[in-house]
């Protein structure tokens, strides 16, 4: 049986068509160079660290392992699903050649395979189990599921058209308390990205009954509550598991942390331990809203140090890419703030457009798709910001 793929777009605008047109996949970390002759995993880790010498070296490593997976253990018959990066669907096709070292591409993405699509229309509600799956920060992914592997190839024929209506999202209430935060953050996301998927078919069917751009909308509404109920969640089962901890320091934030009276004096009588009597305060402070990049500063500080917070974040997307695209803590920032407040536009004033009072501010599902995407990836850096720093919590 082949074997099957996820590759995630690199971040140039221009990549789908490339990727789509020149029928082809291509990753980054073109510093390494000429892989070609290069069969041996252990010359290709030491390439990619001769190439990166200011790189951290958790993110070398992954460059390197996804290197070789790409240039060594991808082959020709296995199943390619892309993740778009201008549309709310997947591609799928088949790897039909060779690796190659691509002179004639962008700088940043020169390794490259020969790639059949069959289809570019594929919502990624329909693939959603296999997405699930794919660390966010990751460019190449082998789905290992057998069940996986057979039905993509059945997609691989299949000319039907495809319309999955979205599944609801994790709910405010937490239900899944048994969901590590992220994943749930993942389910809300694609969530938006099915609603951006079934605006982006009906503005193909030229529906007249309503305003198709609206279903765009709402997916970016949804995606920012997704970003909001994260830093909740994440927030909440750190703290709970440093109050766990009685022998480990606490932050300074945590520490100035300010619980209602009532439950301290339940936890002196000892109605309540003090684990419950915090978590009953987070919840009941569910009001408290992380959607600007202070407030997520904010609360984050409350878990970690988070100096230099958003420095760091923009660091792990400038490694993990390795496109050559790089960021700086205030774009990231300015980026947020960005969003959000075409969040409130929308939620709020009507997404009034100041240039026509008449109308609404244009809105489609390619920049819908990228803003969904940017979320899930910031947020993935600043887990990954978190968890590297995970022994030395304190600030």
């Amino acid at each position: 049986m082949a074997q099957a793929w996820i590759v995630r777009a690199g971040r140039d605008d221009n990549y789908d068509a490339l990727a789509l047109d020149k029928h082809l996949i291509a990753v980054g970390w073109s510093a390494a160079g000429d892989l070609t002759g290069t069969v041996s995993p252990v010359e290709i880790k030491d390439r990619v660290r001769a190439a990166y010498p200011d790189v951290e070296g958790r993110a070398v490593e992954n460059f390197a392992i996804q290197l070789i997976a790409f240039r060594s253990r991808m082959a020709v018959g296995d199943v390619v699903l892309f993740l778009r990066a201008t549309s709310p669907d997947v591609a799928i096709g088949k790897v039909v050649g060779p690796y190659e070292y691509r002179t004639d591409l962008p700088s940043g993405i020169r390794h490259a395979r020969a790639v059949s699509w069959s289809r570019t229309d594929v919502p990624r509600a329909s693939v959603e189990r296999e997405v699930l799956a794919l660390p966010s920060l990751t460019t190449v992914y082998r789905i290992n599921q057998a069940d996986s592997i057979a039905r993509l190839e059945r997609l691989l024929g299949s000319t039907a058209p495809m319309l999955v209506l979205p599944e609801e999202p994790v709910n405010a209430a937490e239900r899944d308390h048994d969901v590590a935060p992220f994943t749930n953050l993942k389910r809300n996301l694609n969530y938006a990205r099915s609603l951006a998927t079934a605006g982006q078919h009906l503005a193909q069917l030229k529906v007249g009954a309503f305003e198709v751009s609206d279903v765009f909308r709402a997916a970016w509404v949804q995606s920012v509550a997704a970003l909001d109920h994260w830093v909740r969640q994440e927030v909440r089962a750190r703290m709970l598991k440093l109050v766990a901890q009685p022998s480990v320091q606490k932050p300074k934030a945590f520490a100035t942390f300010q619980m209602a009276l009532g439950l301290v004096e339940q936890v002196q009588l000892g109605t309540k331990t003090l684990v419950d009597a915090l978590d009953q305060q987070l919840r009941d402070q569910g009001h408290l809203v992380y959607q600007n990049p202070d407030k997520i500063r904010e609360g984050f500080a409350l878990v970690h140090d988070v100096k230099g917070f958003w420095d760091r974040v923009a660091q792990v997307l400038t490694q993990q890419g390795g496109d050559g695209v790089s960021f700086t803590g205030k774009e990231v920032q300015d980026q947020l703030r960005q969003i959000v407040q075409r969040r409130h536009k929308i939620a709020h004033e009507y997404d009034d457009d100041p240039d026509n009072p008449t109308g609404k501010r244009p809105i489609d599902g390619a920049e819908t798709t990228r803003t969904i995407d940017y979320i899930e990836q910031v947020a993935a850096a600043i887990l990954d910001v978190l968890n590297s720093a995970s022994d030395h919590p304190t600030g």
